[in-house]
């Protein structure tokens, strides 16, 4: 890492939960946290999922999990479905109406996240425009690196 920014990966990793924070929203059917918001964009990209690997991805325990996931089955954003590798098991995924709640959530302009976002200047827009790609790759990086290495530490030495 280069010696002039030390603090830049702790300095990133407040300003992001602060932002997620900030783009918690309330939808009909409850309250959207950034814990269930992120569940659901994970499986909206990767597909359905056992809980452990869910909660991996997340970096939360499985009793965690298994109650986000309760709250957004009874939501009606996701759905327990059978794994078809094995019988015993079922896996999560979105629901049409979940996938719709992404793009929404995407969309909307009704978050404090939105406000302020809107009263950025041009070259403050361009210059969040221009990292957006790669905060979401290195998001996509920083779950893939968390399930990695759990199940790392899974394996005996």
């Amino acid at each position: 890492m280069d010696d002039t920014a030390p603090d830049l990966p702790g300095r990133l990793g407040v300003a992001v939960q602060m932002l997620a924070h900030a783009g918690k929203v309330t939808w009909e059917r409850g309250e959207l946290t950034p814990t269930r918001l992120t569940a659901l964009a994970v499986m909206n990209s990767a597909g359905p999922m056992r809980m452990g690997s869910l909660a991996s991805r997340l970096g939360v325990q499985i009793s965690t999990m298994s109650r986000v996931v309760d709250v957004l089955v009874a939501s009606g954003w996701a759905e327990r479905r059978p794994d078809e590798a094995d019988a015993r098991a079922c896996v999560i995924g979105i629901t049409s109406a979940g996938a719709e709640l992404i793009s929404q959530v995407r969309c909307s302009s009704e978050t404090r996240l939105a406000d302020c976002v809107a009263g950025l200047d041009a070259p403050d827009l361009a210059v969040i425009q221009a990292a957006l790609p790669v905060l979401e790759e290195l998001a996509r990086q920083v779950t893939g690196c968390a399930q990695a290495a759990r199940q790392e530490a899974a394996v005996p030495a």
